[in-house]
């Protein structure tokens, strides 16, 4: 597996059960893969079917074969640990949690991926001896408050 350099990201989704799954967010992630801007390093996506109610599930698993779905299916989906090493809070039981949760026609969706394309600006950073205090996404009226 390539060394992480670059900032990494978990993304959770939900989805509605309207929603219409025609392969457009694949398409997008794999031109950001091919681009370069992106790097998957894991996904899970879970989807509660429904007319049975059965939880569907669809995941990647990594060169060494773990992972976010690997820690639902080994039954540690109790345990307090964090998934990621505490990097991101979300526990096993937090992922299956949200498994539970979903009622049937809902699904949502667990991505990690790598922004290759701020490799560069990171060691940068470092290399200035500076170091990360804060990151995040801001909301579009956080957006328009500071625009306006």
């Amino acid at each position: 597996m390539t060394e992480i350099t670059g900032p990494v990201q978990l993304l959770a989704v939900g989805f509605r059960d309207s929603a219409q799954f025609k392969g457009r967010i694949a398409e997008e992630i794999d031109r950001l893969e091919r681009s370069d801007t992106i790097r998957v390093l894991d996904f899970v996506f879970l989807h509660r079917d429904a007319t049975t109610g059965t939880l569907v599930r669809m995941d990647y698993e990594g060169p060494e074969g773990e992972g976010m779905a690997t820690l639902l299916a080994d039954g540690n989906g109790d345990s307090a640990e964090p998934a990621s090493g505490g990097a991101f809070r979300l526990t096993p039981g937090d992922i299956r949690e949200a498994a539970d949760a979903l009622e049937p026609g809902t699904s949502a969706g667990f991505l990690i991926f790598e922004h290759v394309w701020a490799r560069e600006l990171k060691l940068a950073i470092a290399e200035t001896d500076g170091v990360a205090f804060a990151e995040g996404f801001l909301t579009p009226e956080a957006v328009a408050a500071i625009a306006g």
